[in-house]
């Protein structure tokens, strides 16, 4: 479709935010991998054991989506020029912004 009311600044900066966001996504599942894999280092067989690893194998799977989400993400990019601009902008405006999984 060609935009007739959609600014191509806009389109930028929401295509850098859905990358911010994958990162942000993928920091939080690779927090809990670590702690998952920590964990399964000292418990010992039993159920809570098959539940954290269970855990462990979702959040890898997950982990692999996301990736593949922002590999599409990034095929969008057209214009490196104009994305590093949009990633200026939209850093900007979450300075004081702390990110929520």
């Amino acid at each position: 479709m060609k935009y007739k009311q959609l600014k191509q600044i806009y389109c930028d900066d929401t295509l850098a935010e859905a990358l911010y966001s994958r990162e942000v996504e993928c920091f939080h599942y690779e927090f809990d991998r670590i702690n998952f894999a920590k964990l399964l280092e000292t418990l010992p067989p039993s159920p809570y054991r098959d539940n954290v690893q269970q855990r462990h194998d979702e959040t890898l799977d997950r982990m692999a989506t996301v990736d593949a989400i922002y590999t599409a993400l990034e095929s969008q990019i057209t214009d490196p020029e104009a994305h590093a601009a949009a990633i200026v902008r939209t850093t900007e405006k979450r300075k004081n912004h702390v990110p929520v999984k």
